[in-house]
């Protein structure tokens, strides 16, 4: 076995099922009415005419525009994506959890070895997460940014926004 075979081999073995305390996997949806959605909220299913045609497709935001034509339409509800609210102090003890985890799986790395390094970048992924993470608890987007940025990480294909 070569020593790249055998890195790739060591290495896969310390982060097999490793994930980062801020892993975005809550699957949560929720029904609600069309009066009760708000612009920034991010669809959860597509969503189409009752011919099949697409109005807006899953991970959309919802913006002022889709809102009035759904009305328009005489669509009563939507099905969105639920928010999963932390605090900071939930934050920091996982992020905690996730150095104690990082740390003990690497205990027994020699400290010039390859996978330290491989140890210190996700560490600094990890700290990277933690303070977005915290900044967006202490200061969370308007509901034009929320839908900016939904559109800017590429799930938010609107195929129309009735304006």
């Amino acid at each position: 076995m070569t020593a790249e075979a055998e890195f790739r081999d060591r290495a896969f073995q310390k982060l097999q099922g490793f994930e980062t305390p801020f892993e975005e996997a809550t699957g949560q949806v929720k029904r609600i009415p069309i009066d009760k959605a708000a612009p920034g909220q991010i669809l959860a299913e597509k969503l189409t005419r009752h011919d099949g045609v697409l109005l807006a497709g899953q991970g959309s935001p919802i913006t002022e525009g889709l809102l009035r034509m759904l009305a328009r339409m005489n669509i009563d509800s939507v099905v969105i994506e639920e928010e999963e609210s932390r605090t900071e102090a939930e934050v920091l003890s996982d992020f905690q959890d996730f150095v104690e985890e990082l740390n003990r799986r690497f205990a027994r790395i020699e400290p010039q070895s390859v996978l330290q390094a491989l140890k210190k970048t996700m560490l600094f992924l990890a700290e990277r997460e933690r303070d977005e993470t915290l900044a967006l608890i202490n200061n969370p987007p308007s509901a034009e940014e929320a839908a900016a940025a939904a559109a800017e990480e590429g799930g938010a294909e609107q195929v129309a926004d009735g304006q």
